[in-house]
C-alpha cells in the first residue's frame, strides 16, 4: 500500500523532503521528487516538511463514509495521542466521542484498551527473561525501519502487535467479524500496518488521521465547543493511555509488573532509533528494556497530528493530566503469546549497491573526484558527498541537489563572462557602493576592483543615471554618455534589480565607433562642399555661355536683318 504520494505539479525543486528523510527513500527526476515505496519507512517526515503541500497521504476517508452510510456497525478507535491533541478543554474528549456520534459512527472506543493486552504481552516477556533486549514494537514506523535497513535488530524487537491491531482484534471479538474498525490516529504509517495484518484477519478496516478528521468535522459543520458531553464507552485504560506519548510505554509497564532484570530506557526520533541500533550492534547494550518511537515526542507529535508544533508541549501537559497512573486489573485477559504475536519479516530495500568504480565516477561528475573537495555539509540531504554519489548511481539524486557544486558552476560561469566580455559591468548598492567592478572597468579606469571596492561610484564616474534608477526604481536602457576625462563614450544599460535593491551598469564601449562615424560624416561633408562648388562653377559657366549665346544672336539678328534690307533695296527710297 502506497501510503504516501507525490503532487508532481506542486513540487517546487526545493529538495526538502530529500534532506529531511531519514533513509532516502525519494527519487528525484526531472527536477521533481518521486516516492520510493519499498524503501520508505512512512515516518511521514516529508509530509511535514513540504512547504509546497506536493506530499499527500493516501486517504481511507471515503472507505469510512461508504461504511456508515451502507449501515455497518462502525466502531472509531481512538489513538491515545488524541487525549492531548483535544483535550485543550474540560470536556474536549467527550465532546470528540459526541461528534464522532453526529459523524455517525456507532461505537466510540479507545485504542487505549488494546494498549493493556500489549502491555501484559511486554511483561510476558519481561518475566521469560530470554531476550538480551527487548524493543518495542507499538511504532510502526520503527518496525519498517528494522525489516528494511536493521533486518539484524529483529531479534530484539518484541514479536507482539500493536495496540492498533489489538484493539481491532478486540473490536472484532466483540461485535462480530462483519463490523467495521476504523482507526483514528496521527501516524502515517497505520494504513500500511492494516493491510499487513489482513494476512491474519481483517482487524482494521479503514485508517484516518486526526487532519482529515477535523476537516470531516468542518464539512459536516460540527462544532466541538458545542457538542454536549457525552460518556466513555469501554474501560478506562488508565496509564496505557500514555502510549501516545515518549515514556508513556514505561509508564504503562512500572505502573503493573515492573521491568524484573531489565533497565528501561525511551528513544524517541527516527534518527536517535538508529543511534541505538548502532550501539546495540556493537554490544554496548545490553539487558535493557527499551521503548522506541520514530516522532520526537511520541504519537502526539506525529505527522497526521494536525495543529502548531508549539502545541506538543501542550498536548503532553493535557495527556498527563487526563491519565490515572494505575493499571486496570480488571480490564478482560487476552493470551498474549498467541493472539498478540506478531511476525518480522526481513523486506531489505531493493536498490543495489554500486562498484567503487561507479562511486568515484559520480563522485568526479559532480566535480569532487579528490577528498579536499567532499565538503559533506549535507545541504544535499545525504550525509557525505559519497552518500550522494551512490545515490545517483541508483538513479535517487540528480547533480544539481549539490548546493556547493551549483555555487561553484554558476560563479565560475559568472566569472567567465565577467572577465572576457569587451563590456564595462559595475554593480552598486542603494548607496553607489561598488560591488562588482570587472576586468574592463579595470582596464577603461584604470584601477583595480579591489581599489574599486572601497570608494563610493562618484570617485570614478558621474553617477547621475544610477541615482535616477534608484530615484525611479526604473531601469535605462540604450543611453549614450560620454566621459570627456576619460576620452570614452558609452552606450549604457543601467539595469535596476528590485529583490536585491542594488542596480547592474553594462557599458559598452563605442567610443571607436563615435569617431568611425565623426570620420564618416567629415567625409560626407567634404563630399557636399565638392559637389557644391562643382555646381556653383557649371552654373556660372551656363551663365557665361548663356551671356555670350545672347551677344552672338544679337548681333546675327542685326546683320541677318541688314542683308535683308540690302536684297529689296532697289536704288531709289521706294521698294
Amino acid at each position: 500500500m502506497a501510503a504516501i504520494g507525490f503532487k508532481t505539479a506542486k513540487c517546487k525543486d526545493c529538495y526538502k523532503c530529500v534532506r529531511i528523510c531519514p533513509v532516502k527513500a525519494i527519487r528525484i527526476k526531472d527536477e521533481h521528487a518521486l516516492y520510493v515505496a519499498d524503501e520508505c519507512v512512512l515516518c511521514g517526515r516529508c509530509l511535514e516538511a513540504c512547504p509546497q503541500d506536493a506530499v499527500v497521504y493516501v486517504s481511507d476517508l471515503n472507505k469510512a463514509k461508504k461504511y456508515i452510510r451502507e449501515g455497518n456497525v462502525t466502531i472509531a478507535s481512538l489513538d491515545p495521542a488524541y487525549l492531548g491533541i483535544f483535550g485543550d478543554t474540560e470536556n474536549g474528549t467527550s465532546q470528540l466521542r459526541s461528534a464522532l456520534h453526529k459523524l455517525g459512527f456507532t461505537h466510540i472506543r479507545e485504542t487505549a484498551e488494546g494498549a493493556v493486552h500489549v502491555t501484559k504481552a511486554y511483561e510476558c516477556l519481561i518475566r521469560e527473561g530470554t531476550m538480551n533486549n527487548i524493543i518495542t514494537s507499538s511504532c510502526t514506523a520503527i518496525n519498517e525501519l528494522v525489516e528494511k535497513y536493521y533486518t539484524d535488530m529483529i531479534p530484539y524487537m518484541a514479536p507482539v502487535v500493536s495496540p492498533m491491531t489489538a484493539h481491532g482484534m478486540m473490536l472484532k471479538e466483540e461485535f462480530g467479524p462483519d463490523a467495521k474498525v476504523i482507526y483514528i490516529g496521527s501516524c502515517t504509517a497505520r494504513g500500511r500496518e492494516a493491510v499487513r495484518e489482513r494476512c491474519r484477519g481483517t482487524y482494521v478496516d479503514a485508517v484516518l488521521d486526526f487532519q482529515e478528521l477535523r476537516r470531516w468535522l468542518d464539512e459536516e459543520d460540527i462544532d466541538l465547543n458545542q457538542c454536549e458531553f457525552y460518556p466513555r464507552e469501554g474501560a478506562n485504560a488508565m496509564v496505557n493511555g500514555l502510549y501516545g506519548v515518549s515514556g508513556g510505554i514505561l509508564a504503562a509497564v512500572e505502573a503493573d509488573e515492573g521491568f524484573g532484570k531489565y533497565e528501561q530506557l525511551y528513544v524517541d526520533g527516527i534518527d536517535s532509533v538508529r543511534e541505538l541500533f548502532d550501539c546495540i550492534r556493537k554490544g554496548e547494550i545490553n539487558n535493557c528494556f527499551i521503548e522506541v518511537a520514530s516522532c520526537v515526542g511520541g504519537c502526539i507529535n506525529g505527522p497526521l497530528a494536525g495543529g502548531r508544533e508549539s502545541d506538543r508541549f501542550k498536548a503532553r501537559i493535557y495527556t498527563n493530566q487526563k491519565i490515572i497512573r494505575e493499571f486496570p486489573k480488571d480490564m478482560a485477559k487476552m493470551d498474549g503469546n498467541i493472539l498478540l504475536k506478531k511476525e518480522f519479516n526481513e523486506s531489505p530495500r531493493k536498490s543495489v549497491m554500486p562498484t567503487e568504480e561507479e562511486i568515484q565516477e559520480a563522485l568526479r561528475r559532480d566535480g569532487k573526484a579528490s577528498p579536499e573537495k567532499q565538503l559533506n555539509c549535507g545541504a544535499c540531504g545525504f550525509k557525505t558527498c559519497r552518500d550522494k554519489a551512490i545515490a545517483r548511481c541508483q538513479n535517487k539524486g540528480q547533480l544539481n541537489l549539490c548546493i556547493p557544486y551549483m555555487y561553484q558552476q554558476a560563479r565560475s560561469m559568472s566569472e567567465v563572462i565577467l572577465s572576457v566580455t569587451p563590456n564595462l559591468i559595475i554593480t552598486v548598492d542603494e548607496k553607489l557602493r561598488i560591488r562588482q567592478f570587472n576586468n574592463a572597468a579595470e582596464v577603461m579606469f584604470n584601477i583595480s576592483a579591489e581599489e574599486a571596492y572601497r570608494m563610493p561610484l562618484a570617485n570614478i564616474l558621474d553617477p547621475v543615471n544610477f541615482e535616477q534608477v534608484f530615484r525611479e526604481k526604473r531601469s535605462i536602457m540604450n543611453k549614450k554618455v560620454t566621459y570627456e576625462n576619460y576620452g570614452l563614450v558609452t552606450m549604457q544599460n543601467i539595469i535596476y534589480i528590485r529583490d536585491m535593491n542594488c542596480a547592474l551598469g553594462i557599458l559598452r564601449n563605442v567610443t571607436a565607433e563615435e569617431k568611425i562615424r565623426e570620420q564618416h560624416d567629415r567625409m560626407r561633408r567634404d563630399a557636399m562642399d565638392i559637389a557644391q562648388k562643382v555646381i556653383d562653377k557649371q552654373m556660372m559657366v551656363a551663365q557665361e555661355i548663356a551671356g555670350l549665346l545672347g551677344e552672338t544672336t544679337a548681333e546675327t539678328k542685326v546683320t541677318l536683318t541688314k542683308m535683308r534690307d540690302s536684297i529689296f533695296y532697289d536704288g531709289e527710297d521706294n521698294l
